[in-house]
C-alpha cells in the first residue's frame, strides 16, 4: 500500500469518532457550496447575421447587472473599434439597441458588451455587412 494512502486511512481512523471530522466535512461542503454559485457571463445576440449596408442589425443582451452602465464595443473589419458607446440595462439586466450600418464598411464587424459593475464581457457577437442583395441568399 502507498504510503500516502496508509498516513491518510490512519488519519481518517483516528479522526472517525471525533467532532472534528464532522466539522470538517460540513466545512469543505459549505465552502464548495459558497464558492460554487458563480454567475454566469452576460451574453449578446445580433440579427440578422449578414446585412445590406444601408441595413439595421439588432443587438441583444441578457445577464448584465440591473439598470446599470455597460459598455458596447464594435470593431471593424480592419480590427479598428468604433468609438465605445455606453448603454443602460433595464430592471432584468438586459439591453437592446439598433446598430445602423450606414456608416459601416462591408465585411465582418465583431460586437461585445463590458458589464463594469461585475467586471465580466459577454461573448463576441459577429455580422457582416455586404453591399450585395445576392450575398444574403448564401
Amino acid at each position: 500500500m502507498d504510503q500516502g494512502f496508509r498516513t491518510l486511512v490512519h488519519f481518517f481512523i483516528f479522526m472517525k469518532n471525533s467532532k472534528i471530522l464532522l466539522a470538517s466535512i460540513l466545512c469543505v461542503l459549505l465552502g464548495t457550496l459558497l464558492f460554487a454559485q458563480t454567475k454566469a457571463s452576460p451574453k449578446i445576440t445580433v440579427w440578422p447575421e449578414k446585412v445590406l449596408h444601408h441595413g439595421h442589425v439588432t443587438l441583444k443582451g441578457t445577464g448584465f447587472s440591473p439598470k446599470s452602465n455597460v459598455l458596447s464595443h464594435l470593431k471593424r473589419p480592419g480590427g479598428r473599434e468604433f468609438p465605445v458607446l455606453t448603454m443602460y440595462t433595464n430592471d432584468k439586466g438586459e439591453i437592446e439597441h439598433d446598430i445602423d450600418t450606414v456608416v459601416m464598411e462591408p465585411g465582418e464587424h465583431e460586437v461585445w458588451v463590458e458589464d463594469p459593475k461585475t467586471n465580466t464581457t459577454s461573448n463576441i457577437a459577429k455580422f457582416e455587412v455586404t453591399m450585395y442583395s445576392k450575398d444574403l441568399e448564401k
